[in-house]
């Protein structure tokens, strides 16, 4: 479903979409030993109705795109600063799935902020090599 949204400094209509929009996002960022990791992130991601307008004037239309290029990008490059590239692409899986989870809360600590509701269970971090040959 949508909602038909009226600004009233603008006077115009902005359709905004209400039902959650899985998001994909890919980044490179700096590890602690100077090296680049990607990053793909992928989360399902929704407004709460009645902030609608507020999350529309801080993030646009594409609300899920802008929060993850402004929020998301500050949250995941303060994490991966802090390890290095092989405990981000080789380490243990236990070591990985907590550095994955710390992003994980950061990113959820940033949603309830700007009230946009995240499912964190369906939210997956993975990193890679960027000179890897990955497939998708």
């Amino acid at each position: 479903s949508q909602m038909v949204l009226a600004i009233p400094i603008w006077h115009r209509i902005v359709n905004i979409r209400l039902i959650p929009v899985k998001k994909r996002f890919i980044k490179e960022y700096s590890t602690k030993d100077g090296k680049d990791v990607e990053v793909r992130l992928v989360c399902r991601l929704q407004p709460k109705v009645h902030w609608v307008p507020e999350i529309y004037y801080k993030f646009g239309k594409d609300y899920g795109r802008g929060f993850l290029e402004k929020e998301a990008t500050v949250d995941i490059s303060e994490v991966v600063k802090n390890y290095t590239f092989a405990e981000l692409v080789s380490g243990s899986e236990e070591k990985v799935d907590a550095i994955a989870e710390e992003i994980n809360l950061r990113i959820a600590d940033a949603c309830s902020f700007h009230k946009i509701k995240i499912a964190k269970d369906e939210t997956t971090i993975v990193f890679l090599d960027p000179e890897g040959d990955y497939e998708e």
